[in-house]
């Protein structure tokens, strides 16, 4: 949904269209171009006339008319590989814009995935939470009723009331977290914000990564070095553009005229009227441009070379940002395994506890506290398990696998 639906990928996608027009035959002069002028005059004169033999005439309010059309066909012949090399530049363009429409999909899925674990998360600090709310319910049941008895003090039954507050406080926060957490995901699918729903939080994790083989799809896949790869094309492109206009130009053009005259009677000739045909080629070739084409080979060639940097530093920066994820997924695994013994530890402590508590062996400070270790230890888990996904996320995204 948030792919189909992101409005900055529906613009690039529109912008790939736009590449994709301006590199086909429509626009890189491959056909010839054809035009039809024409034209229609009409003038009406006082006109005093006097000929070589000494006669005069004169003529009030006389018409001249004259009607010419000519239809013309061009094309260029020859440009010193110029256009050859402009569909192939602008070839490559629609593909990095197809490359950049990539890149948006990666990351936006990598937001998504992130926000949707995020939400997972907190769906499942409810739970823990709900419980802790219930366990300090019956406390407090337990401390009412043991009041009535004279069995414990009423400070026993204020210190339940106190605890149950303070749980229902984290959860009413909790509650405030996940709704906005769900608005950030409706934001990131462009859906109505205010949409509620349940997430799947039970969740698996990747077995056997591959480290070798996710470091070589760093080098292979990933999007940034794949654009980058096209803009060192599209600049090699560019020098053999620039050294295109080293070499001549060859035009052909064929035309087709009509022309009529209509003249006053003051004119030798009545009227005429003629139409043919004309052909002819243009040879153009700049020999001299006082270095300029000189200056953009020289650029253009400097260009490559600055981008060649820019993709061993990328190179150098994603290997880096590789090897540091995946020490952090290394790390998220541990923190996730120790989280995961320390949670059965407290839940098998607090048990323990809550027999004791029931039968009067501990105060309720010490069950409290069995109880605070226990939630701790569950908020660890859950922490530490969507921990290990989002760190799965960033190994897919800088290798080239989030989408697949």
């Amino acid at each position: 949904m948030a792919i189909e639906n992101n409005f900055d990928i529906k613009r690039s996608r529109n912008a790939t269209e736009i590449a994709k027009n301006e590199a086909s035959k429509f626009n890189t002069g491959q056909l010839p171009t054809v035009s039809l002028t024409g034209a229609a005059n009409w003038s009406i004169d006082n006109t005093n006339v006097t000929f070589q033999s000494g006669d005069e005439t004169t003529l009030t309010w006389v018409s001249t008319q004259n009607a010419a059309a000519t239809l013309t066909a061009s094309y260029t012949i020859f440009d010193g590989f110029f256009r050859k090399y402009n569909i192939k530049q602008l070839s490559q363009q629609y593909l990095l814009t197809e490359l950049q429409i990539q890149a948006a999909m990666e990351n936006l899925a990598a937001q998504t995935l992130s926000q949707y674990y995020k939400v997972a998360a907190l769906e499942n600090t409810m739970i823990i939470l709900t419980e802790a709310i219930d366990i300090s319910q019956q406390r407090l049941k337990r401390a009412q009723v043991q009041v009535e008895y004279g069995q414990v003090s009423e400070l026993d039954m204020l210190n339940a009331q106190v605890d149950l507050n303070n749980d229902s406080l984290n959860y009413q926060n909790a509650i405030l977290l996940l709704e906005n957490a769900k608005r950030g995901l409706n934001r990131l699918m462009v859906s109505d914000v205010n949409t509620n729903y349940q997430v799947a939080s039970n969740l698996d994790f990747f077995q056997n990564i591959d480290q070798d083989g996710l470091r070589q799809n760093v080098v292979q896949q990933n999007i940034q070095l794949e654009q980058i790869d096209k803009n060192i094309a599209i600049g090699n492109i560019t020098i053999d553009m620039a050294n295109a206009n080293k070499l001549p130009s060859l035009g052909a053009n064929l035309s087709y005229g009509y022309n009529y005259n209509k003249n006053n009677p003051s004119s030798f000739l009545a009227s005429s009227n003629s139409n043919g045909l004309t052909a002819g080629l243009t040879l153009s070739w700049n020999i001299f441009d006082g270095g300029s084409t000189k200056v953009a080979i020289e650029n253009a060639k400097l260009n490559v070379i600055d981008l060649e940097y820019q993709k061993e530093q990328m190179l150098y920066d994603l290997t880096t940002d590789f090897d540091i994820a995946w020490a952090n997924y290394k790390n998220t695994l541990m923190i996730y395994e120790t989280n995961q013994k320390n949670e059965l530890i407290n839940r098998q402590n607090f048990e323990r506890t809550e027999e004791q508590f029931k039968i009067g062996q501990i105060n309720s400070v010490e069950f409290r506290q069995a109880q605070l270790n226990l939630l701790n230890a569950q908020n660890g888990l859950i922490g530490s398990t969507f921990d290990v996904k989002i760190s799965e996320v960033q190994l897919l995204l800088l290798s080239g696998n989030i989408l697949d």
